[in-house]
């Protein structure tokens, strides 16, 4: 290339390649050890939890608390007589016992053995469950999103304190290792401010856009449909809605309730958000799932607004893609990917001169470009290399299992939980301002003063 003909496209070719003369390392993170007692937990000294909800993500929580150490299931709930079997059976085989099954979660709560709940029940039951659990005397994990309606956050958060309980939701990135690597490296300084965060994530199959198949056995003898709609709308047994209600108003929040609440819960950990974005607005539409006469489109795209950076996040049910996360400092870039962190560097400086120059008179053009180069020479050898480094999470690394033993320390220790209430709220309002903004087709605000959502 020509020094006296560098153009926009070659300047920035030059820039980026300057700017990415990295030297790449790789580490690898150590997760927090869960100890393994050297002897059997005496009883007096285990946390004895109730299984509220033993369906796709309840059943996966029961086996996983069952394995840490000093952690008792004493009983389990659920509305569908099938999944008491499921429990037991996943019970039976990792301790060789049963445990007593009700499809009322209050003869859960009423239990004097039982110390906390773990709950994984459509996110319309989450407020009503976690109040009863907290005002019950009785801690509480419970899955993701916090709430189904905005207005519901501020009681559970009321009920948690004046109960002085422990309340953690189920978004496991809050104790991720790799998302706390991302956390360190941005609070040092390491890529300047951030301004912008992407992150974006896709599915496309059936079961990735919740066609999940009902069980065939479901029927209203074995299942207590009345109770399982609470305060829903009255509708006839339906096992469609029972086991796709992702997709219903009545019962779920769609893409934001599914998978935005990880993606903001990631967000606001690592940027130590403390209160709800401020502005929403979102873009989608429903183009392959339009089935079951759902509510929620299969492709959204959210800009967020907080104070000093703006987020965009995109999910589509219509084409897989792994997810991306990217936070865009003045100085470079932190990337995480599956189970690995990765910081790119930028010194935010020219390396070539500016492309700007192609409109100057030929001669001004070649005596500028002879003053930029000698004032910008380096020596061989002299140049400096911004170096790069990835961070992997160990082999066998789970979040899930992370996220639960932190709650049952917190149950033991009565320390505060990783993903309180307060943090929580802010996460599911977030996404309630994305689906506010796509029914609405505004921007949706959030109001502080009157704890609301409004149109912007």
């Amino acid at each position: 290339m020509s020094r006296s003909s560098i153009s926009r496209r070659d300047f920035m070719k030059k820039t980026g390649a300057a700017s990415a003369a990295l030297a790449g390392k790789s580490y690898l993170l150590e997760a927090n050890p869960i100890p393994v007692p050297a002897r059997p937990t005496a009883p007096s000294d285990r946390i004895r939890f109730g299984m509220i909800g033993i369906g796709m993500q309840g059943s996966g929580l029961l086996d996983l608390s069952i394995h840490l150490p000093g952690v008792e299931c004493v009983a389990a709930c659920d509305l569908y007589d099938g999944r008491h079997v499921l429990a037991n059976s996943i019970i039976q085989k990792a301790t060789g016992k049963t445990v007593p099954t009700t499809r009322r979660y209050q003869d859960l709560l009423d239990n004097h053995e039982i110390d906390c709940i773990v709950a994984a029940v459509p996110d319309h039951w989450h407020a009503k469950i976690i109040e009863d659990t907290c005002n019950a005397g009785k801690d509480i994990y419970c899955e993701k999103p916090m709430t189904h309606h905005p207005s519901e956050g501020f009681g559970i958060i009321d009920a948690a304190e004046k109960n002085q309980r422990i309340v953690q939701i189920g978004s496991q990135r809050r104790s991720s290792i790799v998302y706390a690597k991302a956390k360190e490296l941005i609070d040092s300084g390491a890529i300047g401010e951030v301004r912008l965060i992407e992150d974006t994530m896709g599915r496309n199959s059936p079961c990735g856009a919740w066609v999940y198949p009902p069980p065939p056995d479901l029927s209203p003898e074995n299942l207590d449909w009345k109770t399982w709609l609470g305060d829903a709308p009255p509708h006839p047994f339906d096992p469609i809605r029972f086991a796709r209600w992702r997709g219903f108003k009545d019962y779920g929040e769609g893409i934001p309730g599914d998978l935005y609440v990880h993606l903001l819960t990631g967000i606001h950990y690592v940027m130590g958000v403390q209160d709800p974005p401020e502005r929403a607005y979102s873009l989608g539409g429903m183009f392959q799932w339009d089935v079951d006469h759902r509510d929620y489109p299969d492709q959204m795209s959210t800009l967020y607004e907080y104070p000093g950076f703006r987020a965009l996040v995109r999910v589509t049910l219509n084409n897989h893609s792994d997810e991306v996360v990217r936070f865009m400092g003045t100085r470079g870039t932190v990337e995480i990917r599956d189970e690995s962190v990765t910081i790119s560097h930028q010194d935010g400086k020219n390396h070539a001169p500016c492309y700007y120059i192609a409109s100057y008179p030929p001669k001004l053009h070649a005596e500028f470009v002879k003053e930029w180069e000698a004032r910008h020479r380096t020596e061989p050898g002299t140049a400096k290399v911004l170096e790069s480094a990835t961070y992997y999470a160990p082999l066998g690394y789970d979040d899930d299992r992370e996220h639960l033993w932190n709650f049952f320390q917190s149950v033991r220790t009565r320390q505060p939980s990783v993903e309180g209430p307060h943090f929580a709220n802010n996460t599911a309002l977030g996404c309630h301002m994305a689906n506010y903004s796509y029914f609405h087709q505004t921007a949706a605000r959030w109001d502080m003063a009157a704890r609301t959502i409004k149109s912007a």
